[in-house]
């Protein structure tokens, strides 16, 4: 066979049964459930699922989901950990990783995009999310350099 895969097959047991596995069409349920109540109403492991869906095609992510939890505390550890610490769990992949980094600076720049173009006099609240967001879980004592506009 070459580029091509066979379904999985179900288990025996659930053969027997007449029935199909557990976790069969688990990833699209999830998917479902997302979409039709809104990403906010899913547990952290969940939510955390879904963003390794990427790192396993065909895997059952909650296992893993729950491990970078237990591990870092919870989805902003998760978010926050460097990418040494997130490889050296049992089941990341590159693609795992690459996925979560990707989505902490999406999350920064979402908050910076909300305080960028605004006075900051006039927005410290969102000033403040946007600092606590970028620094909160840093092993490193930051900084931020913080400019205003002159017109």
């Amino acid at each position: 066979m070459t580029g091509t895969t066979r379904p999985r097959r179900p288990s025996r047991l659930a053969e027997a049964a007449g029935a199909a596995p557990h976790f069969h069409g688990h990833r699209q349920r999830l998917r479902e459930r997302m979409l039709d109540a809104g990403a906010d109403k899913l547990p952290e492991y969940e939510l955390l699922e879904v963003l390794l869906f990427a790192n396993d095609p065909r895997r059952d992510m909650k296992p893993l989901a729950k491990a970078l939890i237990d591990r870092f505390g919870d989805l902003a550890g998760v978010l926050s950990a460097e990418p040494e610490a997130l490889a050296a769990v049992a089941g990341m992949r590159p693609a795992g990783v690459a996925g979560l980094k990707a989505v902490r600076e999406a999350a920064l720049r979402l908050k910076w995009a909300e305080v960028r173009d605004r006075e900051v006099i006039g927005s410290w609240d969102k000033l403040i999310d946007y600092c606590s967001a970028q620094i909160a879980h840093s092993k490193v004592e930051e900084f931020p350099e913080l400019c205003s506009r002159l017109t």
